[in-house]
């Protein structure tokens, strides 16, 4: 018997393993026709915590065998995180799939965005029709009909993917419109590719597979403990951060990215930042950024949310020149928008998270 939250086969043996429930828990439960889950995902759910020394990592090896599944791919990305979790190395291995692009977390973009702009964005990015493009807000239901009426008229199954965080176990769930697949603030939280049955009109089904979030080494996210991410996923709409720039400034986007901002447009320079409601945004002149860094770490600039050395850390610098319209996108974070430009940036960060310049989601002319 398999674990109804996780996929994973149940044991009773191996209590710091995965699968593991008692005797007596499994008995009382299917006794009282509750649903069965493992230790694991039952600590997730209920208790917002995960076992230590969980050991679990899903790569594009075990994309390729849960690809096998279907040719008809459900692939979620995150808007919130869009070059984040939109990921070249998966669509490497998607050219012989018909694809439906599910654009979650429509409910934490600006409000200035329409659902109609978000499309036509996509859809240039993506370089794909924007009907295969669904904007969705697993939060707040938008979407779900519209695409659970193109699903069940399909006489196909397909598989469900995306990279840790997007909340593609929060879709499924408001597809099925059930709670049947576990949701949680941590990654990996599904283990094996798991058939979910959407009922069709004509008294039919649909199969979901539901498969294992891939794990990624480019976002903030990825370098932060496992609190601290839940923590720093969005809860709400993304907060913008209003800067003029008349002069050379410092900019922080949490502890790990700073902005040293060079030169901007004349009389004034116009940006706009991105980020979850729990990411500081401190904004300073340049020595005291230089100075103060260090010390502010994990303390007035957060996260990390603790006190940590910033020599843990290796980092990087980059230096960009963004015109009015575009915007730079830090994975796992958030981005800059620039809306009177150019402004001149030198911006340090680790060095793993990638960034990238992008056509602004959220057009000048809007603010």
């Amino acid at each position: 018997m398999k674990c109804e939250g996780c996929g994973v086969e149940l044991q009773f043996s191996d209590s710091a393993s995965q699968g593991y429930i008692s005797e007596k828990v499994m008995a009382d439960r299917l006794e009282a026709g509750k649903k069965v889950l493992c230790y694991r995902c039952f600590s997730m759910k209920h208790y917002s915590q995960l076992p230590s020394g969980d050991p679990v990592v899903h790569s594009l090896e075990n994309l390729q065998k849960y690809l096998e599944l279907s040719r008809n791919v459900l692939y979620i990305i995150d808007l919130s995180d869009f070059n984040g979790t939109f990921r070249e190395d998966i669509m490497a291995l998607l050219k012989n799939h018909r694809v439906i692009f599910i654009l979650n977390k429509l409910d934490l973009l600006p409000r200035e965005v329409t659902v109609k702009e978000v499309r036509k964005w996509a859809s240039d990015i993506l370089e794909t029709n924007p009907d295969k493009i669904r904007p969705f807000s697993a939060l707040t239901n938008y979407g779900v009909n519209s695409l659970q009426r193109q699903l069940k008229t399909s006489s196909k199954d397909f598989v469900a993917i995306g990279v840790t965080n997007v909340g593609k176990s929060s879709v499924i769930n408001g597809l099925l419109r059930s709670d049947v697949v576990t949701v949680s603030r941590f990654p990996g939280t599904t283990l094996e590719a798991i058939p979910r049955s959407l009922e069709k009109d004509d008294s039919g089904t649909v199969t979901i597979f539901d498969t294992p979030g891939l794990f990624t080494d480019d976002r903030l996210t990825d370098i932060l403990n496992v609190d601290d991410q839940g923590l720093l996923l969005a809860k709400k709409k993304l907060e913008r951060t209003t800067v003029e720039i008349r002069d050379q400034r410092t900019l922080f986007l949490t502890g790990f990215v700073r902005i040293d901002i060079l030169s901007g447009a004349k009389p004034v320079g116009i940006l706009h930042c991105f980020a979850p409601e729990s990411a500081v945004v401190h904004e300073t002149n340049i020595a005291a950024g230089r100075d103060e860094w260090d010390k502010w770490f994990g303390i007035l600039l957060k996260p990390p949310y603790r006190r940590q050395d910033r020599s843990e850390f290796d980092w990087k610098t980059a230096k960009f020149r963004l015109n009015r319209g575009k915007e730079l996108h830090i994975n796992g974070l958030g981005w800059i928008n620039v809306e009177e430009g150019p402004l001149e940036l030198l911006i340090t960060l680790p060095r793993s998270v990638r960034l990238k310049v992008r056509k602004g989601l959220v057009g000048p002319e809007k603010f």
